[in-house]
């Protein structure tokens, strides 16, 4: 199985893990980069544990939610404020940490900007462009007190929740319909412990069709020794329903439906079971074809990322059996919406209540029926976007976030996938609490317990050597034109080059030749004393490539690719100094990465330096060698 990445600015070296990414025929590690260029960020007043972001495509602005605070910042004007929303009436909370205003969720409604808080255990709304501030009780908007089992989906003038609306009771979680043309509820059996995920509205080709979609995982019903603990759902409702019939029925969704979604790795069925993020994709042409990219782990931390289609989880709910129904299912099937004003008939949905569960299981997209791809990082969030490349095909790519704060950026390809970026966003390390995308500025946004970051997905810069590096990267948003490389943006003539096929040949000869010119100015002048020691490291670029140092021309190491490249100098003789190189090899292409000349230092007041930096024996130095080392035994 072949490499098929690219990877450089190894930041944070010593904490880095071998990354695995299987797919088809991909097995890659990523291209790490800190601070990349265009990246504007603005700083938060405190810590905050918690953040909630409002972005409008097209808009530079970012609206921020956090505990007690709101704040604006606009990423092209640089200006910015912060709008304190204060807890009030604190005794309803019994615990310190609950006495507070929690911002949990910003958004558009009957042509008001909401901002909703837990405000110490009594949720209020706020219409933002109220400026005396005045709240309204929000039950439903607002949970109680800050989980991550809370979710809210606006459509309209109609609002869905799977918010409890009291404090104390009614404890077992359901999803709502608490704004619009009525208020529903499902019914207390349909879910068990369920933990929502992720709602989104489908618009289908009657109107009396439309369906809402939401994911969530729950217990597993079986309890057999080796089934798992949790199973992953998708649920059905129509977004006509109008509840049923009699006293009981009258305010519950009727045509409630559950569908198990499978993530199995083909060669080790193993199952990833707990689903923790969704993104949805739409079709420009046909609701159906809508992707659903849903981000899996399981109990070894491990990640998969699973690709279904709403058509496929539509047929599904039309034609399944119904898990412990045996009988002749009625003219109105369970989960059938009903026409115009109809209701539900109640015998459709006593059956439907007694066995939400269909048989059939929702597999991944063919042809694969198998995850996009699975590795041992643990995600955490995702994102994706569509970018049409330069030979008239569009990709897309994920915007994945790891639990160490880093964003993988990985394409989709017809026949595997390729991991091309490790991102860390912040000055520091640090957890990414949210993130949110705009598709049509190609911007992306996360926030941190202590700044917000705008981020370019067209990170063209970090793919500055040649040409065959540009082309060679394989970022759909990237090409080589006027000698640098640039983002499709520009609009020039460029060269471009996605397939898993060789990429340098479509280079000009020329583009490279120059820069590889071996003069005695290209070499970096370092001087270190007779009988120290010393070490070079050489950038991993792809994970792809050979790596060999030579010295004065001649190969006297050669790298694996799956650690870093380091020549380590125990002793430094006189027949060692002179001229280091460090070439990287690829499908025939080469290039020179590191030109050091080691020079004989005047006087032996320093017998050591790490890339002239004086560190004779000091704890430094030993620490940098001693990670390098068990990093180096890892990787063997």
């Amino acid at each position: 199985m072949g490499l098929n990445s690219r990877a450089t600015y190894l930041v944070a070296l010593w904490t880095s893990h071998l990354f695995l990414l299987t797919a088809g025929h991909s097995r890659v590690n990523p291209r790490i980069i800190t601070a990349p260029k265009g990246e504007r960020h603005f700083l938060l007043d405190k810590h905050e544990t918690l953040t909630t972001l409002y972005h409008e495509e097209g808009n530079s602005s970012l609206l921020v939610g956090a505990e007690g605070k709101l704040y604006y910042f606009d990423f092209e004007s640089s200006s910015n404020h912060t709008e304190d929303f204060p807890a009030h009436d604190t005794e309803a909370c019994q615990k310190p940490e609950e006495k507070k205003n929690y911002l949990t969720f910003i958004g558009k409604y009957n042509d008001m900007l909401l901002l909703c808080g837990t405000n110490a255990c009594k949720p209020t709304c706020w219409n933002l462009a109220d400026r005396n501030k005045v709240g309204e009780a929000a039950q439903g908007l607002a949970p109680f007190v800050p989980n991550q089992n809370s979710l809210v989906l606006v459509d309209g003038k109609d609002i869905y929740s799977t918010i409890g609306l009291h404090q104390h009771n009614g404890k077992i979680p359901r999803f709502r319909q608490v704004r619009g043309t009525g208020e529903l509820y499902t019914s207390d059996t349909v879910m068990q412990n369920p933990k929502f995920v992720k709602a989104t509205v489908i618009k289908q080709d009657e109107r009396h069709d439309d369906k809402i979609y939401y994911f969530f995982q729950e217990d597993n019903p079986d309890k057999s020794p080796e089934a798992p603990l949790n199973v992953s759902r998708v649920a059905q409702l129509c977004k006509g329903d109008k509840g049923g019939t009699s006293s009981l029925s009258a305010s519950k969704w009727t045509t409630f439906l559950k569908a198990t979604l499978v993530c199995v790795n083909p060669a080790t069925k193993g199952n990833f079971d707990l689903l923790q993020d969704v993104f949805i994709v739409p079709s420009d042409k046909n609701w159906r074809e809508t992707r659903v990219y849903g981000l899996f782990s399981n109990s070894w931390g491990y990640s998969a990322v699973c690709v279904y289609t709403i058509g496929d989880i539509d047929t599904v709910f039309r034609t399944s059996k119904l898990k412990g129904y045996t009988k002749d299912m009625p003219h109105i099937r369970p989960g059938q919406c009903p026409w115009g004003r109809n209701h539900t008939p109640p015998e459709t949905f006593k059956i439907a209540d007694l066995h939400p569960a269909v048989e059939e299981k929702v597999q991944p997209v063919a042809p694969r029926n198998s995850p996009l791809f699975h590795n041992k990082n643990r995600y955490q969030k995702i994102g994706v976007h569509r970018i049409q490349a330069r030979d008239g095909h569009t990709y897309n790519v994920l915007y994945l976030v790891t639990d160490k704060g880093y964003i993988h950026k990985i394409v989709e390809m017809p026949h595997g996938v390729l991991n091309i970026l490790e991102i860390q966003p912040f000055q520091q390390p640090a957890p990414i609490l949210a993130m949110t995308l705009d598709h049509r500025r190609a911007k992306l946004y996360v926030s941190s317990p202590s700044e917000v970051v705008q981020l370019p997905m067209d990170m063209c810069e970090v793919y500055h050597r040649s040409c065959e590096s540009c082309v060679m990267a394989k970022d759909p948003y990237c090409g080589w034109a006027d000698g640098k490389c640039v983002s499709v943006k520009a609009n020039l003539t460029m060269l471009q080059n996605l397939t898993l096929e060789s990429s340098p040949e479509i280079c000009p000869h020329s583009s490279f030749k120059q820069q590889e010119a071996d003069s005695l100015e290209s070499y970096r002048n370092v001087t270190v004393a007779l009988f120290s020691r010393y070490f070079l490291y050489c950038p991993t670029e792809s994970h792809a490539a050979t790596y060999k140092w030579h010295h004065n021309g001649s190969c006297i190491q050669n790298c694996s690719t799956h650690w870093p490249c380091f020549h380590f100098i125990e002793n430094v003789t006189h027949d060692r100094y002179g001229r280091y190189t460090c070439i990287s090899e690829e499908n025939g292409f080469s290039q020179t990465l590191v030109r050091e000349w080691l020079l004989k230092q005047p006087k032996p007041s320093q017998t050591l330096r790490w890339r002239s930096q004086a560190a004779a024996t000091s704890p430094s130095f030993w620490l940098g060698f001693l990670q390098m080392m068990a990093l180096a035994l890892l990787f063997q």
